[in-house]
């Protein structure tokens, strides 16, 4: 049976329900929330406004020995070319990194990261560890243990459908 609601529009008996139960079946739809609602979190903690993906960024850099290209970044990052241009303008803007061109290949770009880029990470990596602790104290062992476990496994096999590449 259908009725019309107040603004006219068809409302049929049970779709509401419908949906309520296919929304209980969306586990993934529910893990992309709960990661948001994490990252959020520590977004919003964060004192002087420090951003988590530039974070992430300047992480990426340093671990891959300071310099980078800006497609191999937006590789690693799975962010588009033109999403790591405007993160890479605000992080020159910041004084976090510089772009250079190797002197035997002057149409190739680098990235690398400066001191205050270190600084940078070393003070906000000290600020997410607190925040680390906060999430994870709503959680037990044996919970943060299953929990990081199949995040790990998860991650690795998305990368892998993503990249192509084997972790």
């Amino acid at each position: 049976m259908e009725e019309k609601g107040a603004s006219g529009e068809v409302v049929r008996d049970g779709y509401i329900e419908k949906i309520n139960q296919d929304i209980l079946k969306m586990h993934l739809s529910r893990l992309v929330v709960f990661a948001d609602v994490v990252n959020r979190y520590v977004q919003l903690r964060l004192k002087g406004g420090a951003s988590f993906l530039k974070l992430q960024a300047v992480l990426f850099l340093i671990t891959r020995g300071g310099k980078l290209t800006p497609s191999e970044l937006a590789k690693l990052m799975l962010r588009s070319r033109n999403s790591i241009s405007k993160l890479l303008e605000g992080l020159e803007k910041d004084g976090y990194v510089r772009r250079y061109h190797p002197k035997r290949n002057h149409r190739t770009v680098y990235i690398e990261v400066t001191s205050a880029g270190l600084d940078f990470t070393m003070s906000t990596l000290k600020e997410v560890t607190a925040l680390e602790e906060e999430v994870k104290s709503c959680l037990d062992e044996g919970e943060l243990q299953v929990l990081v476990d199949l995040s790990r496994k998860l991650r690795l096999r998305l990368i892998e459908k993503l990249t192509g590449l084997k972790s």
